[in-house]
């Protein structure tokens, strides 16, 4: 793999249509080139709507729910001395509303009901996860690229459920970051200096609703803080400036810094 690369950046500056452009060029331009945006189901990286189960817990579910057992094995994203199981893509429900219920009780990162496993485990269960892409047939493409799936998402967690500092938010990236040294990591952190505009924006082309003060005050203080982790990763990142939605511009950069 020529290089994994990791569009980031906060709420409403265009890291999913970054995303996609920037595949299209890829392959334009001859290259093999394999994209998930966030929160979808069969990417590799990212655990929503999964489910962590120890081994008991999950052989417990295939003998309470036999007519479901088929499917259980088929979303099965990890298995070893726990169980990571996938019950929900995007707003479709996999199983029953009583078993989606009590599976979503044990929900791994996604605004948990608890946090059912320590920091130190949160980290491992991501590193197994990445050590498990690092060895599948998704290396053979040129270039891998992702939204939101190295920064965004682990600070986003490990601040909501563990109110991770700043050398945490390092240490468990970092860690990541060893299990792909092979496959070249790189950052693209989209950047806009008005947060408020950008957000407000992005919420009016989704349909969604006007974001409060609460709202864009979070999203200020999290773009500061990727900018402070960001420096301190043993990985190649580059800024780029995303204002007047200059799309054409923002992956002439990107390309132009790929072919270094």
């Amino acid at each position: 793999m020529k290089n994994i690369i990791f569009i980031e950046g906060v709420s409403g500056v265009g890291k999913s249509t970054t995303v996609h452009k920037l595949s299209e060029k890829l392959r334009s331009l001859g290259y093999s080139t394999i994209s998930y945006i966030e929160g979808d189901s069969d990417s590799p990286l990212d655990l929503f709507c999964v489910a962590y189960l120890d081994r008991l817990e999950y052989e417990n579910l295939l003998v309470s729910y036999p007519i479901f057992s088929d499917t259980l094995s088929k979303n099965v994203i990890y298995k070893g001395e726990y169980i990571l199981l996938r019950y929900q893509i995007e707003q479709t429900p996999l199983y029953s509303q009583e078993l989606n219920e009590r599976l979503h009780k044990f929900e791994f990162c996604y605004n948990p009901n608890n946090n059912i496993v320590t920091l130190s485990k949160f980290t491992e269960v991501f590193v197994n996860l990445w050590k498990q892409f690092a060895q599948s047939d998704a290396i053979e493409y040129d270039y891998a690229v992702f939204d939101a799936s190295l920064v965004a998402h682990m600070t986003n967690d490990l601040i909501r459920n563990y109110n991770a500092s700043k050398s945490e938010l390092v240490n468990h990236i970092e860690k990541l970051l060893q299990t792909i040294h092979s496959l070249n990591p790189v950052i693209f952190y989209l950047s806009s200096e008005d947060v408020r505009e950008r957000l407000i924006k992005a919420r009016q082309s989704r349909g969604q609703t006007y974001p409060d003060d609460e709202r864009i005050n979070f999203w200020e203080k999290r773009k500061q803080m990727d900018l402070s982790v960001i420096p301190d990763l043993s990985v190649k990142s580059h800024i780029i400036d995303i204002k007047n939605d200059n799309w054409d511009l923002v992956i002439s950069k990107i390309i132009s810094q790929l072919e270094e």
